[in-house]
């Protein structure tokens, strides 16, 4: 556990709102228990492994924007990260900076133009980006942020549990105590828990565990394998994003390709074949690559709704909230579920 301390007033009093208990150690329920910490409620966070331990430590964390909700997400960042670094003594690793999404045909640089952003032609590319194919017919030239997850997520929890949250790893929620539409309770191997809100962020878990409460969320696992590259003497500065791959640039020099979408179940082991499309896509994107020496390989589940739009609402039990689904973009989209569920809790008092 990580330890606690109260949040009180000048008067010495404690300042705690409602006793919110969150199910889920990954970005989602951290950057969760971190804005309501934030908002002065009592806040235990339960993780049945370890903070960080599956899709969130997974990521390669790089902050894209395709969509506004993404954009609107992002633009959150850079108060939220002075915020958790200050309050944790941790350093994220957040950078802005940019990044180029190539095209190698006609019918993707027409579509790439149609996007926005500034495109840049095949001499530019090469001038900017020495590294990158000189087949590419140019590419859109975007901004994008970067951070490292595992300290991202580790430092939401130091952060939370500065503000009095308690965080528990180790421990999985076994169940909740229902009375009609509502949930007065989580059930641990320690005991009851009583809350006033529960809010279930298990990533592709979540259905397992809002099942014991009768609670029915559409969701699946889709595992993503990433291999890091030690590419030598060669530099890529920027991001390269196509097709749904990607090349990361790591402050350690090594470079991390990802990242591909398979319905495996709960299989999170890489495969030859997943890794094999991802050299592929390596050597494709930045030829000289091919001479990289590979570092290791590693694969997340994440949870993906039928839509592919997230989750964040309340169920069928009214004070039990459902975050999960965010899929790809999890590590970008946790500032904005984040103030979703605290606007729901807060609206509600």
């Amino acid at each position: 556990m990580f330890g606690s301390q109260g949040v009180t007033s000048n008067d010495g009093y404690l300042l705690f709102m409602s006793r919110v208990v969150v199910i889920g150690g990954g970005v989602i329920g951290c950057a969760v228990a971190e804005r309501l910490s934030f908002d002065r409620h009592q806040v235990m966070l339960l993780e049945r492994d370890q903070l960080a331990g599956r899709a969130s430590g997974a990521a390669a964390g790089e902050l894209s924007p395709a969509r506004p909700s993404d954009a609107q997400s992002l633009a959150m960042f850079p108060e939220l990260v002075a915020r958790v670094e200050k309050d944790s003594a941790m350093n994220v690793e957040f950078r802005v900076q940019q990044g180029l999404k190539p095209a190698f045909t006609g019918e993707e640089a027409a579509a790439l133009k149609q996007e926005g952003g500034r495109w840049v032609d095949p001499a530019e590319c090469r001038k900017i980006e020495p590294a990158l194919n000189p087949d590419a017919f140019g590419a859109v030239l975007i901004e994008h942020a970067h951070l490292t997850p595992p300290r991202f997520v580790r430092a939401l929890a130091r952060a939370s549990a500065s503000r009095g949250a308690e965080i528990y790893e180790g421990t999985p929620a076994t169940g909740f105590d229902v009375a009609g539409h509502r949930a007065r309770g989580v059930r641990t191997p320690d005991g009851l828990t009583a809350a006033d809100w529960i809010v279930i962020a298990a990533g592709p878990w979540t259905r397992e565990v809002a099942s014991s409460a009768g609670i029915d969320v559409d969701v699946r696992p889709q595992r993503g394998q990433l291999a890091a590259l030690d590419p030598g003497s060669l530099i890529l500065r920027r991001s390269v994003f196509w097709s749904n791959g990607y090349l990361v640039p790591k402050g350690d020099g090594s470079i991390i390709a990802g990242g591909t979408e398979e319905d495996s179940g709960f299989d999170d082991r890489p495969t030859v074949e997943g890794i094999a499309r991802l050299l592929e896509l390596s050597r494709k994107l930045v030829p000289g690559l091919a001479a990289a020496t590979l570092q290791r390989v590693w694969a997340g589940l994440r949870p993906v709704s039928p839509d592919g739009k997230p989750i964040v609402a309340t169920s069928t039990i009214r004070n039990v909230i459902v975050a999960t689904g965010h899929h790809r973009k999890g590590i970008l989209l946790a500032p904005l579920a984040a103030a979703q569920v605290a606007d729901i809790i807060n609206r509600a008092k």
